[in-house]
């Protein structure tokens, strides 16, 4: 038996591994085939057959299973029980394990085993575990692993574990040498092997160290493993023998050109002395030939004379000879009638025997016509007729021989009369006597030819004779024409040999001339060819030479390439270019040739194909060029990151005309589409896939093609489907930033192709010029095009030419066609050349225009991508290129027109601005939306040079530790202490250090002039509009202004961001556009989702049911809305459906909750936007989500995202309450000036509840939810009072609204109180509110306005943006913690949106680290409290006998304290353990070990532990210092002072006291309370003699939002920037509470922790709270309660 568990990230070879082990261990590998619609059902057939083989037939088997195939969890239960057990329970029904029983009786018996059933089944099972070995495939990364190896632990208590680390140097050195050895002779690279291996093995370690970095800064996940080693060594191999193939034939095709222009140059001077030598030779022919033309002349004239002679005497023996002929035709006519019957007659005799003849002979009375047939015969044989005579004649044994010798050329006249009666009777044919006789019918048809022949013979014998005449005449007259002939013969052979002489020194003379003109038409050709080619010789000796480099030097640069496709698809730019240069100087130090500066498009691209693709819609910039190349490039099929969708689109326009096939896995029938690409060689493209593929597709992506029957094939799911080398597959998905584990890396070539600047800034260029200059983008448009086609014309021609000159045979300056050709071809290619020149400089004006135009693309290039980033910011914010682009064309055509082009460019500018601000704003949330802002402001600044990376990166981390340099150089402040404080000195030694361009000489001038600097930034409540001392107020630019704000009060960033904003790009940038649903309704179409981006306090509906009225759509008819949840799908779907149909709206609430119908939404909203005619117009959809992760990309990147939520300030929430109301409904009450007072009053108080909870628990201890519903019903009531009630109830309103309308939502009794005061303070008893003198705040700003609305909006407006913490009863210091997180959470998102822009320091690993924290901690820990230990006095026993009630309480706290102590021992024992493996790292060890990585306390010490926020430095600290205070309380005995602070549960310690002072003086505990007497010392200054005699002294509580001022003996206000005030010891005094009289004081809540909410008790108070403490205080309750005023038992640092 064995199980392995093989771990290691994916593409490392477990697999491999695993199959070579079975093989040598001579097992069989199995795995299951994973296929549309697989599941756990199916996944239990597999592990069936597996035991079945192994269990019944006993095949040793091994099971190969890779977490990539878990399609279920469930799956891991089965196998952790295989693992565990060897079986799964009822894996078998009961008709199968039947017949598993029936097959293992055999096998029982074999074994010698009783063959009941129970001891098949546990053979079964014993063999099935003997044989079936689980090898489980597994990736550690992520959380998955370790979460699965808790759940199933068999997983790895029964299985030999062994872990797949990375290839170390020498194994992958090892790799390529083997690869490459096998490869060196073929590709010529021998010499080059060990330097190759050691650049194969660099280029993989250098890729491992920038994906870390990759990591760090940009927070995009990558993966290295062997397999991408492997595919850098195979494809490097494939690459170069391609490449060096292409480029020896290139070399040689010009080589070969430039050969025959040499060759031609040559045989110029041949030809001309040729010519020359033929002149001699051309003039002697000529005279030969004159001379003997006479000769043949004269010979010929006597020869013509004698001949006309003979022709007549010719003429007529030919004339003779014609009419003998004729003759001769005639008799043989005659002769041709009668021989054939003749011959056949004679032929038919032979048909007869002596049989014939006998049978005819036995007749005794013969039919009549053999009778009549024999007649005839006597007749010829002279014979008197009769039967008789005729049997007489066939008795003759020479009768048959006697008639075919029949004399037939001399038959009596007299016989041939009798017979021409027969001859004539119709009955007497061969035809008819056959019919009775077949001899009878030969006799007939001899007697017949005889007929014939003698009548025939009798015409033809004159004409034979008369032929006989003329045949000897014929011969006399030719015997005379032949001497006359023979005669004449001489003479003409005579002539002719005359002609043949002539004819041959013609010939001779004619070849000279030929020969003479050939040669003039070669040197002619020769000019011609030189001429024609002269200038290509240049150019093809340099192409010939660069190329013959590059052939050289493709050594270098294919690895580079091979490394460029294997590797970098993933990264950017900027690291592919790092990347790049890095490797070529590698090749330069191990002396591998290389090209200086290396190009992928230089080395493998083909200029022609890439111009087509950036026809095709591929953007022209470097990096799309390389995706391209990439994409078309990689031996595996790619995977293409495209969130603005520009790969989809180049895809489909390249592949459109070849039927691409559009697939996404959401489809059902998505893999029958793929099996059919693949069959007919069809491309397919995948859309929107997420971070995991379906396994279904895993042999496509590894190409698992096999050849059977001479056919290659693929096995998909359970079919073999024939695979076309035409097939090509692409995917694409929309996620900006995907995390792919390695199991999917090494499937597919991942290709980033996320727009690039530049990329993007030249495709809006093109949308500016066709907006401003339309005829230049055409005319632009016509030249590219053109420029294209003429280049690939001129490419053409060349290799036409190049082609002809090579495949030329014998000597090119014979074949006048290809001279031709090349005459030709030079022409076009001349004429292309100037129409490419003219083009050109044309194209160098066009740009020259447009880029006067660049300016504006280049800014809506910057907001994209700002725009674009805001999705690190929430889930929610997506927004493609296309919606992007449609609004930035729309601002082109609807802005401000203008003849002047540079006011033209400034208006374009203001308008994109403030246009794009305000779209997307209206789908932000208000913490976002001046974010939006300041990075639109800051990446336009950075642009255009104004803000410099040092800057940027200082305003997001600061300008630096300080250096040793540093301090040297600008030295100690002095007498300056406060520069002392929050690092203001080290950020301006650091500022100047690092930016000296901006600020040399700061750190002087601060030290020159401190008070002036002081009073500015440290003193000024608003240091954001301070004035600088000095110079620097001109000197500085808006950002290093608002670098010197961080450096001086880093709390008021968040507002310095503010008036950069306001500076940089205009007050509107600064405030927040009014919500406005009708404008987001306009935007939209009937194919445009709108999305409700879901906040707390927000409630669309009804805004959404408002516009719908206004829209005449009735709620519950043409507006419908549905909230999703279980089961709410399908009817949400048909609402879909039928609101296309009909018109209606469709509103699908809280989407969040519908997860997993989601996936359907986003297929309905394509295939609505697909079929577009099919949508009637006035269908809307309307969608309402929480932000979610999960919600579908492609819906919010098409749909309008509208935010509604309560505005930030007290401006904005009030602007926006009295935008919302009408002039009329603000003027529709009976009593309009009291109404009008108490509704802005109202609303003045729901701004102020909603914004206090921005200041944390100092504003309220709860986050509350309030509505706009709240306020709506809070104004209706106060109307409703208003208009009843004859006076106006003060009170009742008060309580209304204090206690039901927003109390109704208060839980925490501290909160109760809170609102109850805040609502005092605006509704006074005695209606000051209505009187003019009435204010909001201490300050004479916040009034109550009255007039008109549109006064009241005006008022609004006029208010301060920044809310001072004095509106809210907050002390100014509340501002200092609410800026602090302000600051510190926008400038948190900055950084998240920039990048981090670099790692921090080295240090050791993860492990060391939390392994040092354990360590230390474990060092210190005390063993547990013993309280035998205890000092006399602790436990000191009073009169009753009981342990006094502080020894019970310390008793109690001591419990509580071992069992925290034992816990932190226990865990971090286990934690140890578990960091070095001896142990498991289960869940909660594993979250303790994240703890300390992050600085947190570990849940399970919290459980066991008290209420604390500290991290976890601090939390340790003080846990023992709290460990310190208990062990001297219980070795020492009782404290002069007590730490409150360092209790589990303060409120025991208080009944403590109670029950101390009840025992001691016999009263009732429940009629005494514990009062506090604030001391005027601390617990150090305490003495003997201050040691009260009833009741504790205690210490260890912070005041938050006041503070005790000790020489009064009050509370005061806090004091500037000091947020705690440690409290002094306080005197827990216990007495009667009748007797308790306090004077004027505060009763101030104590809270364990600052966070001050809790669970809510039985005691109605919040478990966090402790109790209430009067103190001091000369200022009302209000007052403080107002400032939220609280003491706390401990800080959070």
């Amino acid at each position: 038996r064995g199980n392995a568990m093989l771990i290691g990230v994916g593409g490392i070879g477990k697999q491999s591994t695993t199959r070579i082990a079975a093989f040598v261990g001579g097992l069989e590998c199995r795995m299951i085939d994973i296929v549309r619609g697989y599941g756990l059902n199916e996944f239990r057939e597999d592990i069936k057959n597996f035991m079945i083989q192994t269990g019944v037939e006993g095949k040793p088997t091994v099971f190969l299973f890779t977490d990539s195939q878990i399609v279920v969890e469930t799956m891991l239960e089965d196998i952790n029980n295989l693992l565990n057990s060897g079986e799964i329970p009822n894996l078998f029904p009961q008709d199968e394990m039947d017949k598993i029983c029936g097959d293992m009786i055999p096998v029982c018996k074999a074994l010698g085993v009783p063959e009941t059933r129970d001891n098949c089944i546990s053979t079964f099972i014993t063999r099935s575990r003997e044989n079936l070995h689980i090898v489980l495939a597994m990736s550690p990364i992520g959380a998955g692993f370790r979460n699965r190896c808790r759940m199933f632990p068999s997983l790895v208590n029964c299985c030999t574990i062994d872990w797949f680390n990375a290839w170390p140097e020498d194994a992958l050195y090892s790799v390529a040498h083997v690869k490459l050895e096998e490869k060196c002779t073929e590709c010529g690279i021998s010499q080059y092997v060990d330097p190759l291996c050691k650049m194969a093995l660099s280029i993989h370690q250098s890729v491992e160290k920038e994906t870390a970095k990759f990591f760090d800064q940009l927070k995009r996940y990558n993966y290295t493993t062997p397999t991408s080693y492997l595919e850098l060594i195979q494809l490097y191999i494939n690459m170069l023998s391609k490449e060096q193939e292409r480029v020896t034939s290139a070399e040689g095709r010009y080589r070969g050109g430039l050969q025959k222009i040499t060759e031609c140059e040559g045989v110029v001077n041949d030809l001309q002395n040729t010519l020359v030598a033929m002149a001699p030779e051309l003039e002697k022919a000529g005279v030969e030939t004159a001379e003997l033309l006479v000769k043949v002349q004269k010979d010929q004239k006597a020869a013509d004379a004698q001949q006309a002679t003979v022709e007549v005497e010719v003429a007529a023996a030919t004339k003779t000879e014609s009419e003998v002929s004729t003759m001769a035709a005639d008799v043989q006519k005659d002769l041709d009638e009668a021989l054939p019957a003749y011959y056949a007659a004679i032929k038919a005799l032979d048909a007869l025997d002596k049989n014939s003849i006998n049978e005819l002979k036995a007749f005794k009375t013969p039919p009549e016509m053999v009778v009549y047939t024999f007649d005839a015969v006597c007749l010829l044989f002279h014979v008197k007729p009769g039967w008789k005579e005729a049997k007489a004649l066939m008795s003759d044994m020479k009768f048959l021989e006697n008639l075919a010798n029949y004399d037939k050329d001399n038959i009596d006249p007299k016989v041939i009369k009798k017979l021409q009666k027969h001859y004539n009777n119709p009955d007497f044919l061969p035809e008819k006597i056959s019919k009775i006789s077949s001899a009878a019918m030969c006799i007939c048809a001899w007697v017949r030819a005889m007929i014939t022949y003698d009548r025939v013979a009798k015409t033809i014998e004159p004409k034979k004779k008369s032929l006989a005449e003329a045949q000897a005449s014929l011969a006399s007259v030719q015997a005379e024409l032949k001497v006359k002939q023979d005669a004449l013969n001489e003479v003409l052979s005579r002539v002719a040999q005359l002609q043949a002489l002539l004819k041959a020194t013609e010939k001779k003379k004619g070849d000279l001339e030929a020969q003479e003109q050939k040669c003039k038409v070669q040197l002619e050709r020769a000019e011609q060819l030189i001429g024609g080619l002269g200038g290509e010789k240049i150019r093809w000796a340099e192409s010939a030479d660069r190329l013959k480099g590059d052939l050289t030097n493709l050594v270098g640069n294919i690895i580079v390439s091979a490394g460029f496709i294997a590797y970098l698809g993933p990264f950017t730019a900027e690291y592919r270019i790092e990347m790049a240069e890095q490797w070529v100087i590698k090749c330069k130090e191990l002396k591998i040739p290389s090209a200086a500066q290396f190009s992928l498009e230089a080395v493998l691209a083909d200029p022609v194909e890439v111009r087509r693709w950036q026809i095709q819609g591929l953007p022209a910039d470097n990096f799309s060029t390389e995706n391209g190349m990439l994409t078309t490039m990689g031996r595996r099929w790619p995977l293409m990151i495209d969130p603005q969708g520009q790969a989809n689109k180049w895809v489909r326009n390249m592949y459109s005309a070849l039927n691409l096939q559009i697939i996404k896995l959401s489809q059902k029938d998505f893999l029958r589409t793929l099996e059919n690409g693949i069959r007919y060689g069809a491309p397919v493209m995948l859309e929107n896939v997420q971070e995991e593929l379906d396994p279904a597709l895993e042999p496509v992506l590894l190409k698992q093609i096999f050849k059977r029957g001479g056919q290659y094939l693929i096995h998909i799911g359970d079919s073999d489907v024939p695979y076309s080398d035409d097939f090509r597959f692409f995917i694409t998905t929309k996620m900006a930033n995907p995390h792919y584990m390695p199991e999917v890396c090494i499937k597919v070539t991942i290709i980033n192709f996320t727009v690039t600047m530049s990329g993007l800034e030249d495709q809006l260029l093109v949308d500016v010029i066709k907006s401003e200059r339309p005829d230049l983008e055409e005319k632009k448009d016509e030249l590219v095009v053109n420029i294209a086609a003429d280049k690939t014309s001129l490419k053409e021609i060349e290799e036409k030419i190049l082609h002809m000159l090579a495949n030329a045979s014998g000597n090119i300056l014979d074949d006048s066609e290809l001279i031709e050709a090349l005459g030709e071809s030079k022409k076009t290619s001349a004429v292309i050349e100037v129409r490419l020149a003219e083009a050109e400089e044309t194209t160098r004006e066009i740009n020259e225009t447009r880029e006067g135009y660049r300016t504006v693309a280049t800014r809506g290039s910057i907001i994209y991508f700002v725009i674009a980033n805001l999705a690190l910011v929430d889930p929610m914010y997506q927004y493609s290129l296309q919606f992007f682009k449609s609004l930035y064309v729309q601002r082109l055509e609807k802005s401000e027109k203008s003849d002047n082009v540079m006011q033209r460019l400034e208006i374009l500018l203001k308008d994109i601005t403030q246009s794009m601000y305000l779209n997307i704003c209206r789908g932000l949330f208000e913490k976002d939306k001046m974010l939006f802002s300041f990075l639109m402001g800051a990446n336009i600044s950075r642009h255009a040079g104004v803000v410099s990376s040092a800057e940027w990166k200082c305003i997001m981390v600061g300008p630096g530790v300080l250096v040793d340099e540093a301090a040297k150089r600008y030295g100690d402040p002095g007498e300056e202490k406060w520069l002392l404080n929050n690092s203001i000195w080290d950020d301006l030694m650091m500022m100047e250090h690092t930016m000296p361009a901006a600020y040399q000489g700061l750190t002087k001038a601060v030290l020159a002039n401190p008070s002036e600097w002081k009073a500015a930034f440290v003193d000024s409540a608003t240091p954001q509009y301070s004035k600088i001392p000095g110079e620097w107020e001109e000197k500085l630019t808006n950002f290093q202004r608002l670098l010197m704000l961080r450096a001086f009060r880093k709390e008021k960033v968040v507002f310095g961001l503010r008036v950069y904003i306001g500076k940089e790009l205009g007050q509107q940038f600064t405030e927040s556009p009014a919500f406005d649903l009708a404008a987001a309704y306009d935007d939209s179409t009937k194919t445009t989702p709108l999305i409700f981006i879901l906040s707390s306090g927000a409630d669309p509906n009804d805004y959404l049911i408002a516009l719908a009225k206004e829209k005449n759509k009735i709620l519950g008819e043409s507006l419908k809305i549905i909230s999703l949840g279980q089961g709410q799908g399908p009817i949400a779907e048909a609402l879909f459906k039928q609101g296309r149909q009909t018109g209606d709206w469709i509103c699908l609430q809280n989407c969040h909750l519908a997860v997993s119908w989601l996936g359907r939404l986003e297929m309905m909203v394509e295939e609505a936007g697909n079929e577009p005619d099919q949508t009637n117009d006035d269908f809307r959809l309307w969608l309402t989500s929480n932000p979610s992760p999960k919600f579908p990309v492609p819906v919010l990147q098409t749909g309008i995202k509208i935010t509604n939520e309560p505005p930030k300030g007290m401006r904005a929430n009030l602007l926006r309450t009295f935008t919302d109301i009408s002039a009329e409904e603000y003027l529709d009450c009976k009593k309009p000036f009291e109404y009008q007072k108490l509704l802005f009053t109202v609303a003045f108080f729901n701004a102020l509840i909603l914004e206090r909870r921005n200041f944390g628990a100092v504003g309220w201890n709860i986050f509350y939810g309030w509505m706009n519903s709240d306020l709506k019903a809070a104004l209706q009531q106060v109307k409703m009072y208003v208009e009843e009630q004859e006076h106006i109830p003060w009170d009742t309103l008060a309580v209304l609204i204090a206690d039901i309308t927003y109390g109704g939502r208060v839980t925490d009794a501290q909160d109760k109180r809170s609102i109850s005061s805040i609502v005092r303070r605006y509704l006074p008893t005695d209606g000051a509110l209505l009187t003019d003198e009435f204010r909001l705040s201490s300050s004479d700003t916040y009034s109550v306005p009255t007039g008109t609305i549109d006064i009241v909006r005006d008022f609004i407006r006029g208010l301060p943006v920044e809310d001072a913490p004095e509106i809210f009863g907050l002390h100014e210091n509340a501002d200092i913690t609410l800026q602090q997180k302000d600051t510190k959470s926008i400038i948190d998102t900055v950084i998240l949106v920039a990048g981090s822009g670099g790692g921090g320091g080295g240090g050791g690993g993860e492990d060391e680290m939390v392994t040092s924290i354990a360590t230390s901690v474990m060092e210190r820990m005390p063993d547990a409290f013993d309280l035998e230990m205890g000092h006399p006095e602790t436990f000191k026993k009073i009169e009753s006998g009981a342990v006094n009630s502080l020894g019970v309480f310390l008793g109690q706290e001591l419990v509580m304290f071992n069992v925290l102590v034992n816990k932190m021992k226990s865990t971090l024992f286990e934690l140890g353990r578990a960091v070095k493996g001896i142990v498991v790292m289960s869940g909660p060890l594993e979250e303790m070990y994240n703890c300390f990585l992050f600085q947190k306390v570990p849940g399970s010490w919290e459980k066991a532990g008290y209420p604390c926020l500290k991290p976890l430095n601090a939390w340790i600290e003080d846990f023992f210092a709290r460990i310190t205070f208990m062990t001297s309380w219980l070795l020492e005995g009782p404290r002069n002072s007590y730490w409150i602070s360092g209790f589990f549960f303060p409120q025991g310690f208080m009944t403590s006291i109670k029950q101390t002072y009840s025992r001691s003086y016999h009263i009732a505990v429940d009629i005494l309370t514990v009062t506090c007497e604030v001391k005027s010392h601390g617990p150090e200054e305490v003495t003997e003699a201050d040691l009260p005699k009833d009741g504790v002294l205690m210490h260890g509580l912070y005041m938050e939002a006041g503070r005790f001022d000790r020489p009064t003996m009050q509370m005061a206000e806090s004091l500037p920037a000091v947020l705690f005030d440690v409290m002094p010891c306080l005197w827990l005094k216990p007495m009667v509470k009748e007797d308790y009289k306090p004077g004027p004081v505060y009763v101030c809540p104590v809270y364990k922790t600052s966070i001050r909410a809790g669970t809510l008790s039985t005691t109605g108070h919040s478990t966090n709270f402790v109790c209430y403490m009067n103190i001091p205080s000369l200022k009302e309750m209000d007052h403080w309660i107002r400032r939220g005023c609280a003491m706390l038992c401990m800080l959070d640092t």
